[in-house]
């Protein structure tokens, strides 16, 4: 799922580096820094979760660049820290994993792909379900984290899809029979892994979902 910089011309990958440092600045204007520099235990979560993330970004199943699927764990993410927080850690992740592959011209468009836009999926959905829908353990496990994720992987993957369309890098032909067929046995899993992660953090360590209150889901 990875881009590369021979994938599409220079004039699209300085508009997503341009695009990519506005979100940038907007995260690090609203992330909790108080908070953050105040509490050691957040730090060592927070780095934790984004080591995690960063070992899981580097494995990745395809046959043709671009083509590929890796698991994002970008929701349970998103649920630990909130949305300002998981930009900026993912945008860090990010630049780790093209330390790692090369492909520096193709960085901001990796961002945003595979990181900003799950993340804002997977906050957007956690933003409507809490409005609009009760209270309810059941409902937090399983629309903010499995539906969730998987919708938040599809985001990514159709954003994906449509891009290497529209720039001509692939015929639709091509991604619809060589892709996209296999998206479903990639998001069920994504959703499977962010749901068991969520639960296992509501049984033994609540206090690490920024999202999550016990008085709210379990005693209401």
């Amino acid at each position: 799922m990875n881009l590369t910089d021979t994938l599409f011309d220079n004039d699209l990958l300085s508009f997503a580096y341009f695009l990519w440092v506005l979100i940038g600045l907007k995260a690090l204007r609203f992330a909790p820094w108080r908070l953050l520099l105040a509490s050691s235990r957040i730090q060592q979560v927070w780095f934790g979760a984004s080591l995690a993330l960063f070992l899981l970004w580097n494995f990745e199943v395809g046959v043709r660049p671009a083509l590929g699927f890796h698991f994002l764990g970008a929701t349970v993410y998103v649920l630990m820290f909130g949305w300002s927080l998981a930009v900026i850690g993912v945008s860090l992740i990010s630049v780790a994993v093209t330390f790692i592959h090369g492909d520096w011209a193709a960085l901001a468009m990796n961002a945003l792909i595979l990181g900003i836009v799950p993340v804002s999926t997977s906050y957007g959905v956690y933003w409507l379900v809490h409005r609009y829908l009760p209270r309810h353990l059941f409902i937090y496990i399983f629309l903010c984290a499995f539906f969730n994720a998987m919708l938040a992987a599809g985001a990514a993957v159709l954003t994906m899809a449509v891009l290497l369309i529209m720039t001509e890098t692939y015929t639709a032909t091509r991604i619809s029979n060589e892709y996209l067929p296999f998206a479903p046995l990639y998001l069920f899993p994504e959703g499977l892994l962010n749901g068991m992660i969520t639960t296992a953090l509501i049984g033994v360590r609540p206090d690490w979902l920024k999202t999550y209150d016990d008085e709210l889901y379990l005693k209401s």
